[in-house]
């Protein structure tokens, strides 16, 4: 599929104002096809959109944002028009005024950038083109999908080319799209000779209704399907510095009683890999592959270390918080707190003026319970 490089030189400020947002960095999208430069890379060309500043999103802390998104343009899904009127190499301005304002961004290295809206639909954009759009969620753990928001227009009322909808068997599905072909066992593709690389796949699950064994279209992958985008290495953003250095300063800031808010962190220039918005108005901010931070109104109400929140990136190096580190045995926590310890085997808990602590075990090769992952709640 040949498309123009197009060189966007003149600057467009898509700014969303939304009431009582934080602190989270503007952005600017350079867009301008009006200007357009052809640079051929072998045989083909390409599409590019150049980032003027890093994309973040000024998130709303109350959830009212899900009132204020666009209503879409259609529930349709196929190859010629795209998912909801947003096609494949359209650029990240315009999905924005398309789809409106994601729930999640995940900045997966410094050309790649994966957006949720809700939970059910996630677009992917390389250099701020739109390079695939699905239901199928292949990058963030349930662990972190599950704090993020739900958006209400992303259902399963959507029709793949006019004929196909959630649920449908694939009996039903080979009848009525009939050109395609199974390329895998859970996915029937269509594609058109025109639009090289790209396709637009069904995705089938096997469900069980009333006892019965069915296998039911249950979503669907658009674009660039056969490209893997987000790649497993950690991008530069995302390393063990940062990470150290985002827990040293929080656990600066408590020993001197101080308050840690969004802005404060957003002043010491650290930036999260992860960022959205949770259905009861918490912001989220992920660092590394482990860091979970969770702010209401502004403040720090949460801190979460897990073992892995995406699914393609390494597992927890070692990592030390306070009195607490990984691998910790349980009799060591037990020895520090006493009586004030509840919880037995793989869990523990503990409260303090202000802080609860969730602790976390596994064990390890020696048969001892190690601390695996930590939670503080903060009050």
């Amino acid at each position: 599929m040949k498309v123009p490089l197009i060189a966007l030189i003149s600057v467009i400020v898509l700014t969303f104002q939304i009431d009582n947002a934080l602190g989270q960095t503007k952005y600017e999208i350079v867009d301008n096809e009006d200007k357009t430069v052809i640079k051929a890379k072998g045989k083909t060309n390409e599409t590019l959109l150049v980032i003027e500043d890093e994309l973040k999103f000024s998130i709303s802390r109350t959830p009212s944002i899900n009132k204020s998104q666009p209503a879409l343009q259609n529930n349709s899904i196929s190859l010629e028009n795209g998912v909801f009127g947003l096609a494949i190499n359209q650029t990240t301005g315009n999905m924005l005024k398309i789809l409106g304002i994601p729930t999640s961004t995940y900045s997966a290295d410094e050309n790649t950038v994966l957006y949720s809206y809700g939970r059910n639909l996630w677009v992917v954009t390389q250099n701020g083109v739109v390079k695939k759009i699905t239901t199928e969620n292949h990058w963030v753990s349930t662990t972190l999908t599950n704090l993020i928001a739900f958006d209400n227009r992303f259902n399963s009322d959507w029709l793949i080319e006019g004929k196909v909808g959630y649920e449908t068997s694939k009996a039903k599905l080979l009848k009525q799209l009939p050109n395609g072909n199974q390329v895998k066992n859970n996915t029937y593709r269509i594609s058109l000779e025109e639009l090289d690389g790209v396709h637009l796949d069904v995705v089938i699950d096997v469900k069980i209704i009333n006892g019965e064994k069915k296998r039911l279209v249950n979503g669907f992958e658009y674009g660039y399907t056969d490209i893997d985008f987000i790649k497993s290495s950690n991008s530069k953003s995302e390393t063990a510095t940062e990470y150290g250095n985002v827990i040293a300063f929080i656990d600066n800031q408590r020993k001197r009683d101080e308050p840690i808010t969004l802005e404060r962190l957003n002043e010491q220039g650290f930036k999260p890999v992860y960022d959205a918005y949770a259905d009861n108005g918490d912001v989220i901010q992920v660092y590394n592959n482990h860091l979970v931070l969770n702010f209401s109104y502004g403040k720090l109400s949460k801190l979460s270390v897990y073992e892995s929140v995406f699914r393609n990136k390494e597992k927890l190096q070692d990592w030390k918080f306070g009195k607490y580190y990984s691998g910790q045995p349980s009799s060591e926590i037990m020895a520090l707190y006493g009586d004030e310890v509840m919880g037995y085997d793989d869990y523990l808990q503990v409260f303090l003026d202000d802080v609860k602590y969730d602790l976390y075990f596994v064990e390890n090769d020696n048969d001892v319970m190690a601390l695996a992952e930590l939670e503080m709640e903060f009050f």
